[in-house]
C-alpha cells in the first residue's frame, strides 16, 4: 500500500500545481485586460478629449484587482504556514522576489586593463 499512497500524494500535488498554474494564467489575462482598459481610457482622455473619470475607474479596478491578489496570496501563505513544514504546498500565484545574490547587471561591462575604453558604439580601427 505504500506505493499507492505515494502515487496518490504525487497526483494530489500535481493537481494542486496545475490548479495554481491555471489561476496564474487567469490572473495574467485579467491583468492584461485591465491594463488595456486603462490604456484606452488614458488615450481617449489625453488625445480625444475623453473623460478623466474613465481613467480613475480603470485605476480603481486595477487597485482592487491587485488588492484581491495580495489578499489571496496572504491567505495562501497563512494556510501553508499552518499546514506545517512537511506538508506539500500548492504553489503560489506570484513568483518569489529576486534574491540579493543575483548576478551583476549586464549593462555595465567589465573594465579593461588598457587606459580608457571607447564608449559603447564609438569603435574605430585604432581601438583594436
Amino acid at each position: 500500500m505504500g506505493f499507492l499512497d505515494k502515487a496518490k500524494a504525487t497526483a494530489a500535488q500535481a493537481m494542486q500545481q496545475g490548479q495554481a498554474k491555471v489561476e496564474q494564467i487567469q490572473q495574467s489575462r485579467q491583468e492584461s485586460e485591465l491594463y488595456k482598459t486603462l490604456g484606452e481610457a488614458v488615450y481617449k482622455a489625453q488625445r480625444q478629449g475623453g473623460d478623466q473619470s474613465a481613467v480613475d475607474a480603470a485605476l480603481t479596478a486595477l487597485d482592487t484587482h491587485f488588492a484581491s491578489v495580495q489578499q489571496a496570496g496572504d491567505s495562501a501563505a497563512a494556510s501553508a504556514a499552518t499546514a506545517g513544514p512537511g506538508a506539500p504546498s500548492g504553489g503560489s500565484a506570484t513568483p518569489p522576489p529576486p534574491s540579493s545574490s543575483a548576478p551583476a547587471s549586464p549593462s555595465s561591462p567589465p573594465s579593461s586593463s588598457s587606459g580608457s575604453a571607447p564608449q559603447e558604439g564609438n569603435f574605430t580601427l585604432d581601438d583594436m
